[in-house]
């Protein structure tokens, strides 16, 4: 339910040093990284051309990591279940449905071993698969009503072929 780790750990550099140039040294300093790390992804979300600005500065690029980064979808997401290869998010609207893959760690690990949650996180394409950044914000757990209600819609998403484990290629 992970990306291979050389990937994993390409992704994280260039997304650490992105992300770190729209926070200031004084906003970092006494934060955890994720702490600044998310700060720095709202910022991205909110100037989305930040990170054109940021390719024209590098001399070496991993264009790979920037195109993921590029494609990042911020969002709520309810993270409905794990199955033994992904876990299952659908943003609030309910539109469609992702067999995601964790970072570093599975998103049942980062979210205390309990799925079931909307959560404010980041999902990007990369190497064929939906990945989740890691960044996880405002987790809030769904009731047994919701979540059947929930359930259904994931099966129906399923059914109407708006479930996928990647992006369609163009």
């Amino acid at each position: 339910m992970l990306i291979d780790p050389a990937s994993a750990d390409r992704f994280i550099d260039a997304y650490m040093a992105f992300l770190g140039t729209l926070v200031t040294a004084e906003e970092k300093h006494g934060k955890r990284p994720t702490q600044w790390l998310v700060l720095g992804r709202a910022r991205y979300e909110a100037d989305r051309d930040s990170l054109s600005r940021y390719r024209a500065t590098l001399r070496h690029p991993d264009e790979e990591m920037l195109e993921a980064i590029r494609l990042l979808r911020l969002n709520r997401w309810v993270y409905l279940k794990d199955t033994r290869a992904y876990s299952v998010l659908l943003p609030v609207d309910g539109s469609c449905a992702h067999g995601v893959l964790g970072l570093t760690e599975r998103l049942r690990d980062i979210g205390q071993g309990e799925t079931g949650s909307v959560i404010k996180t980041g999902v990007f394409p990369l190497n064929g698969r939906w990945v989740c950044d890691g960044l996880i914000e405002g987790l809030a757990w769904l009731g047994p009503n919701i979540r059947r209600d929930v359930t259904a819609i994931y099966q129906r998403l399923r059914q109407d072929g708006k479930f996928s484990l990647g992006p369609t290629p163009v």
